[in-house]
């Protein structure tokens, strides 16, 4: 009784390792139907190896007398179960080989192209690396040209706004003293009038209506002249309506003694200053006929 239970609880121990090992139901059912306890173990180890329930029914099904012989015989079909399985023949050593062969070309031509690749990748990378540094010279050089003239531009309006209120402030001075001047001539032949007959004065005083409209005439055409400037600079250099080379033409006719009133029948933004030019010299054309 006590053997049969320990060879319950031995199958059921074997039971539990095959189905850990992922045995199929017909392999457990096969192995039930083993009676002899010996054989049972050896299948089992044959179906863990790997061996089929098919394999394991051929091998059981061999006859044989004495039971050490079949012992045996399930030993040399286990061993050439996992020789096939871990230890190659010829011919798959052979393809083994070949394909050995073939990864270690396809590998040295990888090689090969990477390196061409990576030399032509670094060519290009250099060429346009010397490209663009070309660029941004040339820009940087471009650049500085530009700021340079733009910076004599300026440097040549500040001089001529300078020189224009220069020449305002000895215009005042010397218009004070001219004023000056007048007056006191005026106060002299006031004088002096006051010593002539009746006649005389009337004549003086005709006369001197005649030189105070002289005079307002006079003060009133160079009050304009002293804002001309100012309306220059008002109208043409203030603001971005002219480009640098129209305001540089323009710059140039002030210096040449046109005004603003004669400029405006030839300065254009949409005009050149080849262009303003000519209509500049047309209407000199016409003024001097």
């Amino acid at each position: 009784m006590e053997q049969e239970e320990e060879k319950n609880i031995i199958i059921e121990f074997q039971r539990k390792v095959l189905q850990e090992a992922n045995c199929t139901a017909e392999m457990l059912a096969y192995l039930d139907e083993i009676d002899d306890d010996v054989f049972r173990e050896y299948y089992c180890i044959c179906a863990l190896d790997g061996m089929t329930v098919e394999e394991i029914r051929r091998i059981d099904n061999i006859a044989v007398q004495d039971w050490r012989v079949k012992i045996k015989h399930i030993k040399e079909e286990r061993l050439n179960f996992l020789e096939n399985i871990f230890v190659p023949n010829s011919e798959m050593q052979k393809q083994i080989s070949e394909l050995h062969d073939k990864a270690g070309k396809v590998f040295q031509e990888t090689e090969e192209l990477r390196i061409t690749l990576n030399a032509t990748l670094q060519q290009t990378l250099d060429i346009q690396k010397n490209a663009l540094t070309e660029q941004r010279e040339s820009y940087q050089n471009s650049l500085a040209a530009k700021e340079e003239l733009i910076k004599e531009r300026d440097e040549k309006i500040q001089s001529l706004v300078n020189e224009i209120e220069q020449n305002k402030k000895i215009w005042q001075t010397e218009k004070k003293t001219l004023l000056l001047q007048l007056e006191e001539k005026k106060s002299s032949d006031d004088d002096k009038e006051e010593q002539k007959e009746v006649p005389s004065k009337k004549e003086n005083s005709v006369r001197d209506v005649t030189e105070k409209k002289k005079r307002w005439h006079f003060f009133n055409k160079e009050e304009k002249r002293s804002k001309e400037p100012d309306r220059f600079i008002e109208t043409y250099l203030a603001g971005d309506t002219f480009n640098e080379a129209q305001k540089e033409f323009l710059i140039k006719c002030l210096e040449e003694g046109d005004t603003v009133e004669e400029m405006k029948t030839y300065a254009s933004a949409s005009l050149t200053p080849a262009m303003m030019q000519r209509l500049r010299q047309i209407r000199k054309k016409r003024r001097g006929q």
